[in-house]
């Protein structure tokens, strides 16, 4: 069993890493960002074993996001209601590649969700409130953290200030108030250095 919980490690890292080189954080996301998802799991009481799941979820969410043309995923101005329906595929996508590894199926829920809003409204399944898999739920604070740090071809990268203040402001819309509590509690302990490992990483994106 052992021996093959570390083959299903290694794989999904041997294909984040091939995802990486094509395009680095397009398909996959930094340490800081694995880190903090499983920091919140700990600290939202999460056990070990659903820790590991999270932690396999979160080394390759957007696996899925290979089928989608890198025109549309590298456009300098916004998507068109077409284009934006081919992103919305991609958890369905990612779900495609991790569900023949026996490893990484109770995995699947949070990779399929992650992009699920508190209020239902977002996809694929406009999944609301608890009955989005809490893993899905941090992992949503935590790419959208990540994705406010990045330089975007259409706009540069936010603050640690104001994408903050962005993550409070949606709790409760967009975010799970529960999980952005335990985000920024985390964010505000000066022993963690969680910001400081995403703010280093955002100037190599």
């Amino acid at each position: 069993y052992e021996m093959q919980e570390r083959m299903a490690v290694g794989s999904i890292k041997s294909l984040a890493t091939l995802l990486s080189v094509k395009s680095p954080s397009t398909y996959t996301h930094s340490l800081t960002f694995v880190k903090l998802s499983l920091e919140i799991g700990k600290q939202m009481g999460m056990n070990q074993e659903e820790l590991q799941h999270l932690h396999y979820a979160a080394l390759l969410p957007d696996a899925g996001k290979a089928w989608v043309p890198e025109k549309i995923l590298k456009k300098p101005t916004g998507l068109t209601k077409k284009e934006y329906t081919l992103i919305k595929q991609h958890p369905m996508k990612g779900v495609e590649i991790i569900k023949h590894i026996e490893a990484l199926k109770p995995s699947i829920p949070i990779v399929l969700h992650h992009h699920e809003r508190y209020d239902g409204k977002g996809y694929p399944d406009r999944l609301k409130g608890a009955k989005i898999p809490l893993g899905a739920r941090i992992m949503a604070v935590c790419d959208a953290f990540e994705a406010m740090m990045t330089k975007k071809p259409y706009r540069p990268a936010m603050s640690i200030k104001d994408a903050l203040v962005e993550i409070k402001r949606h709790a409760g819309d967009q975010f799970d108030p529960a999980v952005v509590e335990v985000f920024l509690k985390l964010c505000e302990d000066k022993s963690s250095h969680i910001l400081s490992g995403f703010s280093a990483e955002s100037k190599s994106w």
